[in-house]
């Protein structure tokens, strides 16, 4: 009875892990996309709205969801109480730890940083012509993942649950 319940929790953890990897997976996914609707978002606001960087990161604050708004609204506030600070230097500081929280890989996290950091030291249009350059790329991984994210998610789901079911065997 004991063996049984233990190979049964050999079994399950096995499959969690695979079913966890997968969910990780769909998770830098959707972060991608919040990510990709943050710079569409930043874009309007620099381009049509001629917003300056504190004003964007408030409004943008008020438009996006959780993480992404408390950051924003962090960097706005700072950005207003120390007024000898560089934009770059508070987003930085802040929106990279934000990041640090999300089931990302760096490469995401730096593409995304650099592509609001871009507009930092150019003129309006030159600095969203930047911003377009590097949400290209961005758009590219997403298309990217969403093609390989499908086989993925299934084969670590399975491959955990044969794990498990591998292991169980040797045990015996």
């Amino acid at each position: 009875m004991i063996r049984l319940l233990g190979f049964s929790l050999i079994g399950l953890s096995c499959s969690g892990l695979g079913i966890w990897y997968a969910w990780n997976l769909r998770q830098r996914l959707y972060h991608l996309h919040v990510m990709n609707r943050i710079i569409e978002l930043f874009i309007s606001l620099l381009q049509y709205g001629k917003s300056t960087l504190p004003e964007c990161c408030c409004q943008l604050a008020a438009q996006v969801e959780e993480p992404y708004s408390r950051a924003f609204s962090q960097i706005y506030q700072e950005l207003l109480d120390n007024r000898g600070s560089c934009f770059g230097e508070v987003y930085e500081r802040i929106m990279g730890k934000t990041l640090q929280e999300l089931a990302l890989k760096e490469q995401d996290r730096q593409l995304f940083m650099q592509c609001i950091l871009d507009q930092g030291g150019s003129d309006g249009e030159a600095g969203v012509r930047l911003i377009r350059r590097q949400q290209e790329l961005l758009q590219e991984r997403i298309a990217r993942l969403e093609s390989e994210n499908r086989e993925k998610s299934r084969m670590a789901v399975g491959l955990g649950a044969l794990g498990g079911l591998l292991i169980i065997i040797i045990l015996l």
